[in-house]
Parts: C-alpha cells; sequence; structure tokens
C-alpha cells in the first residue's frame, strides 16, 4: 500500500486535505500517468539537476 492509498483508505480522510484539494484531483496527478513513465521523468530531472551542479562547480 502506497502512502496515498493508506491517506485515502483512513476515515474522514479528506479533513486531511487543504481546503482548496480534492481526492479527485489528486487521483488524476497520482494516476496520470505509468510508474514507468514517472520513472523517466524523474531520471530526466535528475539528469538535469546533476549536469547543473556540475557546470556550477566549473564556474
Amino acid at each position: 500500500m502506497t502512502p496515498y492509498e493508506k491517506l485515502k483508505s483512513l476515515e474522514q480522510a479528506e479533513n486531511y486535505l487543504k481546503k482548496s484539494v480534492s481526492f479527485e484531483q489528486l487521483d488524476k496527478e497520482a494516476y496520470g500517468m505509468s510508474d514507468n513513465k514517472f520513472t523517466d521523468l524523474m531520471n530526466l530531472a535528475k539528469k538535469q539537476l546533476f549536469k547543473q551542479i556540475n557546470e556550477q562547480k566549473k564556474a
């Protein structure tokens, strides 16, 4: 069970959300892409971050 699934399973779980956020919105974000697609995006972001860090070290 993921932390998100655990949150949703709590009684009155919506009380733990900000007023401007709903589980419908969170579901769209959480289930909007496959695990593999999300992993690809995270790896790309990590690659870009390390590239930026290395460029700053050289400057």
